[in-house]
């Protein structure tokens, strides 16, 4: 089981490109049994991938008080031991809420935006953070009971640039018991957070009733949902490069506007005009995540059908007209 589970790594490494020799390498880790595996993995194959430095970095989000001081503590502990550089930080997420965005989209982006400056700081080119096979599979199902297009349905990149960074997931293909089961047989301790075990939040919900239930009637599910994410991946890699082509050429884009050509954007196949729209709306100010099939119709109707100066009003408070030769994103 050890040497598998570790060798698993290696080819999901190997198989992504995920690191190259001379890489500078940040680990996220939370004191979870996925990132403290990752810590493992990493320890061990640094050397065989030639990686020039590892470090490790923690965030405290300051949900759960004392027990997640406790969990920061022992993974600076737990980096001591290894003689591996440790950064860390706190912060108050109940202070940061803002709008209508759930405590785990919050937690999210201060998550990344502190792996950012951390990398940054310490001079790392590649962050590497403990997802699994199963947070691929509860990402998936979430957002397709939530409603998402092919770019939601991909769920979580085995690897991304960010910048000039890149994040990646080595554990991507593992699943959580046989990493829990690889800790508990070398005897390595690690932490549980009290909240993934309430089902307080939509994705403890996923994991602990929407999946076992459907797991009865195919034991090898989360397997199932990785794969049909890595199918779909390679169609939208397709999109966004023909999407890229065209989106060059045919849309220009000011502040907190754009605009796309009628007759550019009209001989386009459907779904390059969704990505080309896409991008349009993110460039205007919009919030492409909170757009439904609805707004889709609709802005397909605006190409198609409607007069000179109809309009939709999208999420983020953008306009988006229909001109005499043009159709343009502006906000309100």
């Amino acid at each position: 089981m050890h040497k598998n589970l570790i060798e698993q790594v290696l080819k999901t490494v190997r198989n992504y490109r995920m690191l190259k020799p001379g890489d500078k390498v940040m680990a996220a880790v939370s004191g979870g049994p996925d990132s403290v595996f990752l810590l493992e993995a990493l320890v061990h194959l640094k050397n065989k991938f030639g990686v020039k430095k590892l470090i490790v970095c923690n965030l405290d989000h300051g949900l759960r008080g004392k027990e997640s001081q406790e969990d920061s503590l022992f993974v600076k502990d737990l980096t001591e031991k290894l003689g591996l550089e440790f950064i860390h930080k706190t912060v108050d997420l109940k202070k940061a809420a803002k709008g209508d965005l759930s405590t785990e989209e919050i937690a999210r982006a201060a998550r990344y935006q502190f792996f950012r400056e951390a990398a940054s700081s310490a001079g790392v080119n590649v962050i590497a953070t403990g997802h699994t096979l199963d947070d691929q599979a509860e990402t998936i199902l979430m957002r397709i009971v939530k409603g998402a297009a092919l770019k939601g349905i991909v769920g979580i990149s085995p690897l991304r640039e960010d910048g000039d960074m890149m994040i990646v997931r080595p554990l991507i293909e593992l699943e959580k018991a046989n990493i829990v089961d690889y800790l508990n047989e070398k005897g390595m301790i690690y932490r549980i957070d009290s909240t993934n075990l309430k089902p307080v939040y939509f994705r403890n919900v996923v994991r602990s009733e929407i999946i076992p239930f459907l797991e009865r009637y195919n034991p090898k599910l989360k397997r199932v949902l990785f794969n049909l994410a890595e199918h779909l991946r390679e169609d939208f890699e397709f999109i966004s490069d023909q999407k890229a082509e065209v989106s060059g050429r045919i849309l220009s884009s000011g502040k907190n506007s754009a605009e796309i050509k009628l007759k550019d954007i009209a001989v386009q196949p459907r779904t390059i005009q969704k990505e080309i729209l896409r991008d349009a709306l993110e460039r205007s100010g919009g919030e492409v995540k909170k757009l439904s099939f609805r707004h889709w119709k609709e802005m397909e109707s605006l190409i198609r059908y409607k007069q000179k100066g109809s309009s939709v009003d999208l999420p983020g408070s953008i306009r988006v007209t229909r001109t005499g030769t043009s159709i343009t994103f502006h906000r309100l």
